[in-house]
């Protein structure tokens, strides 16, 4: 390991985090609190803990949270103890002398493709989806000798730095290597209107979702205008956003891709990682780049996101060139190593050893839920997406944004958007931050209990809150199946606490009707 590195694990920085106010949690941060302030590095202020709360921005701890309900993997979730345990085992092995960075990295790129590639596959490891975007961008930018208009689907529904990233701009005020930067200007290197971004709706003005032909024509449309101007186009297909929802199609994609003349190059959108691992496979093999994330469906650490490059891209990619402004954002080992010419900066840090640990913790989740049968897979799901549909039905204050959005396809969701009186967004935001509140709202015992949902997504001037389900969770209801219980016994636990957040979400819209309005007193936890 470098002397660098072993800093970063030794610093007393990371062995002073204060004990949690929890005490169950506080026995596991004091134990661990390098682990602990390792997991929230390497990324930007969303994941720095509160010094109060130890908890980020999405509310998540950095050791796990298992006594809290989690619903909430569409944003973040806190990261499991199975999750934890690899981390804690890889951050072991790094502090030991003669650890091998190079090959940890290179090892989890390999489990990432061993999960999701196909053979010649390269995987490069961002920090977030947002930093994938980066790393899409500058590989259009080395195939294509044009300005780029960068195509991106649905941009309110898939997180608020990518309208900014899809143009090559910082996206926020701060990076994984650089807590300052200047939010919407052009990364070093890159200049104003090489890439500009376009937008492709899956919704009309009134939120109603578009018809899926309308969509693809209007993909269409937008690559076609992007080409008639001398740009390149780089068209993102969305498999699925914040609510669960996507478009273009893959098969209006391959035509695109395929009469182009070489001037359009298809992105997915897979950050959610809510399709399945074949349906990754096949996109590569179409030559697609894909984005994933180990923090959203995967219910891995918040911050840890990958770019596939397909074999035929990967060829051409042998002049690659990363502008020195990434250095605030890319570290040399989180691309392959038959890319370490494009590091020309010497200001580019050796690793991000916070996301390894992130992805670390990911891919135990990941590879877990990879060896449940599929059937059963499927029969958990099914249970999720009708436990969902009994709960926003027994209760008159709410319903789902888009009807019928407990199945998508003939199969089952995994993300639920619901709307509390018809999707006030300053009560969404109240109802999200009181159900993570233990104090202050309630007196009961059972209602005090935290609970995690995804944060609100605005469509049409109304937020929805998303219940969703995760790898985890599916994992969980495996192994109690595993150990001999039926179906219905080894679901019963998640589906109790589905249960309390409604009643617990139910008892808070039924006190903002009451009051009619914003009179409900959150207590942050």
């Amino acid at each position: 390991m470098s002397d660098a590195a072993k800093r970063l694990l030794t610093d007393s920085t990371f062995a002073s985090a204060p004990a949690s106010r929890d005490n169950a949690q506080a026995k596991v941060a004091t134990s661990h609190a390098p682990l602990d302030m390792m997991l929230a590095s390497g990324g930007d202020e969303r994941i720095w803990p509160d010094p109060v709360t130890r908890r980020n921005r999405y509310g998540a701890p950095a050791a796990p949270a298992p006594q809290e309900i989690w619903f909430s993997s569409s944003t973040a979730s806190a990261i499991t103890e199975r999750g934890y345990a690899a981390a804690r085992d890889a951050f072991d092995a790094l502090s030991q002398d003669g650890a091998d960075l190079t090959r940890w990295f290179d090892d989890i790129r390999a489990r990432i493709a061993a999960q999701f590639g196909v053979p010649g596959v390269k995987v490069v490891l961002t920090a977030s989806g947002a930093e994938a975007e980066f790393a899409a961008l500058a590989v259009a930018k080395a195939l294509f000798d044009r300005p780029i208009a960068n195509i991106v689907v649905a941009p309110d529904e898939i997180g608020g730095g990518v309208a900014l990233a899809a143009t090559g701009a910082h996206f926020a005020a701060a990076a994984a290597f650089e807590p300052n930067v200047e939010k919407g200007a052009p990364i070093a290197g890159w200049e104003k209107g090489d890439a500009v971004m376009r937008r492709v709706e899956i919704r009309d003005a009134n939120g109603r979702l578009r018809p899926a032909a309308e969509i693809d024509r209007a993909a269409g449309v937008a690559v076609a205008d992007a080409l008639r101007t001398g740009r390149a186009a780089l068209l993102h297909l969305l498999d699925a956003s914040r609510t669960g929802r996507g478009g273009p199609s893959r098969a209006i994609a391959r035509e695109i891709s395929r009469t182009a003349g070489g001037r359009a190059l298809v992105l997915v959108d897979a950050c959610q990682l809510r399709c399945a691992a074949d349906q990754i496979r096949a996109d590569l093999a179409d030559g697609f780049l894909v984005m994933v994330t180990g923090s959203k469906f995967a219910g891995g650490p918040p911050f840890c996101g990958a770019l596939l490059i397909p074999p035929d891209k990967a060829k051409k990619l042998r002049g690659l060139s990363l502008p020195a402004g990434l250095a605030a954002y890319a570290a040399r080992r989180d691309w392959p190593q038959s890319f370490e010419g494009a590091f020309e900066a010497a200001s580019f840090a050796p690793a991000n050893l916070g996301m390894g640990l992130r992805w670390t913790a990911a891919l135990a989740e990941i590879e877990a839920y990879a060896q449940i049968p599929a059937p059963l897979r499927e029969e958990i799901a099914m249970r999720f997406a009708e436990s969902a549909r009994r709960c926003v039905a027994g209760n008159a204050d709410l319903d789902f944004l888009d009807a019928e959005s407990w199945r998508l396809g003939g199969k089952p969701a995994t993300i639920f958007p619901i709307l509390t009186h018809q999707g006030d967004p300053a009560q969404a935001r109240l109802i999200y931050e009181s159900l993570r509140a233990s104090t202050g709202v309630f007196d009961s015992a059972e209602l005090a209990r935290i609970c995690h949902v995804g944060q609100p997504v605005t469509v049409a001037g109304r937020a929805a809150l998303q219940l969703c389900f995760s790898m985890p969770q599916a994992n969980f209801v495996a192994e109690r199946v595993a150990t001999g219980l039926d179906i219905d016994a080894a679901f019963l636990p998640l589906r109790w606490n589905m249960e309390l957040l409604f009643r617990k979400w139910g008892a808070l819209a039924k006190r903002i009707g009451v009051n009619g309005g914003l009179s409900l007193a959150a207590s942050k936890n």
